[in-house]
C-alpha cells in the first residue's frame, strides 16, 4: 500500500511556521501561474497576476504584458482594438455615453418635477387638514348652528321642495325608460 497523503482538501488558514509558509507560497504561486498559462492558451484571453511575497518582492504573470494590463485597468473604456476601427469604436462609445447621459438627465428632470408637484400637493393637503379639523367632517346640509327660526323654516321648505322635485324627476325617468 501507498502511505502518502494523496490529494486532499487543505484547510484555508494562515500557515504559522515561517519556512512552511514560504514553501506553500512558492508552490501555490507556481500552481497559479501554470493555471494562468493554461487559460491563456486554451481560451485566447488576456490575463495578469500580481502578488507580493511576505518579504515584499513582486511576482507577476501577464499576457500580453503587464503594461497592457495596467492600462486596461486604469481606463477600461479606452482599451479598444488598434487600427482604423479603433477610432470609430471610440466615437461610437462616446456617442452612446452622451446619448445615455442626455436620457438620464431628462428622466431626472421629469422625476424632479413630479417630486416637486407631489410636495406641493402634500403641503396643500396638510394645510387643509390643519385648517379644518372638526368642520371638514360637516356636510353643508348639516350646518344648522347660528341659524334663526325663520332661516331654519326656509331651509326645511327648500329640502321639501328638493324632495318633491327629485321624486318627480325619478317618476319621469322611469316613464322615459319604459318607452
Amino acid at each position: 500500500m501507498n502511505n502518502t497523503k494523496g490529494k486532499r482538501r487543505t484547510e484555508m488558514k494562515k500557515v504559522e511556521d515561517y519556512k512552511a509558509r514560504l514553501a506553500t507560497f512558492s508552490k501555490r504561486k507556481a500552481g497559479i501561474i501554470k493555471k494562468m498559462n493554461e487559460i491563456v492558451a486554451q481560451c485566447d484571453v488576456e490575463a495578469s497576476f500580481l502578488v507580493f511575497s511576505e518579504a515584499g518582492r513582486a511576482h507577476s504573470f501577464a499576457h500580453p504584458s503587464m503594461e497592457d494590463a495596467i492600462a486596461r485597468v486604469k481606463n477600461p473604456l479606452r482599451h479598444e482594438p488598434s487600427g482604423e476601427n479603433g477610432t470609430n469604436i471610440e466615437q461610437l462609445v462616446e456617442a452612446h455615453k452622451r446619448q445615455k447621459n442626455e436620457m438620464l438627465k431628462e428622466m431626472y428632470a421629469a422625476l424632479a418635477e413630479e417630486l416637486e408637484m407631489e410636495e406641493q400637493n402634500e403641503k396643500i393637503l396638510k394645510g387643509l387638514l390643519e385648517s379644518g379639523n372638526d368642520e371638514s367632517d360637516k356636510k353643508w346640509w348639516e350646518d344648522d348652528e347660528g341659524l334663526s327660526v325663520e332661516e331654519l323654516k326656509r331651509k326645511h321648505e327648500a329640502f321639501v321642495e328638493l324632495n318633491v322635485n327629485l321624486c318627480a324627476a325619478s317618476q319621469q325617468f322611469g316613464k322615459d325608460r319604459s318607452v
